[in-house]
C-alpha cells in the first residue's frame, strides 16, 4: 500500500512536471510568434525607410546638379534672355507673332 501511495504520487509529480513544461512550450511559442510579427513589421518599416533615403539621396543629387548648372554661365545667358530680354549686341531676337 505504501508502495502505491508513492506511485501514485510519482505519477502525479511527473504529471505536474509534464503540464508545466508543456505550458512552458506553449508560452514560449507564443513569444516566438509574436517577436516573429514584430521582426517582420521592422522588416517592412527599414524597406520603406530604405526607399525613402534612396528617394532623398536622388532629390538630393538633382538639387546638387542644378546648383551647378546656376552657376554656369549658360544659365545666366538664358535667365537674361528669357527673362529680362537681353541679347549681345549685334544679336538679334525674334520672337514670333502671337496674333496671327
Amino acid at each position: 500500500m505504501v508502495k502505491r501511495k508513492r506511485a501514485r504520487r510519482n505519477r502525479k509529480a511527473v504529471l505536474g512536471i509534464t503540464l508545466t513544461a508543456v505550458m512552458l512550450c506553449g508560452v514560449l511559442l507564443y513569444g516566438t510568434r509574436a517577436l516573429q510579427k514584430k521582426d517582420d513589421a521592422y522588416a517592412a518599416k527599414e524597406a520603406q525607410l530604405q526607399a525613402e533615403i534612396q528617394e532623398a539621396q536622388q532629390e538630393s543629387e538633382a538639387l546638387s546638379q542644378e546648383e551647378e548648372y546656376r552657376k554656369t554661365k549658360e544659365y545666366v545667358e538664358e535667365i537674361a534672355k528669357s527673362k529680362l530680354g537681353l541679347v549681345y549686341p549685334g544679336e538679334i531676337l525674334l520672337k514670333p507673332n502671337s496674333g496671327e
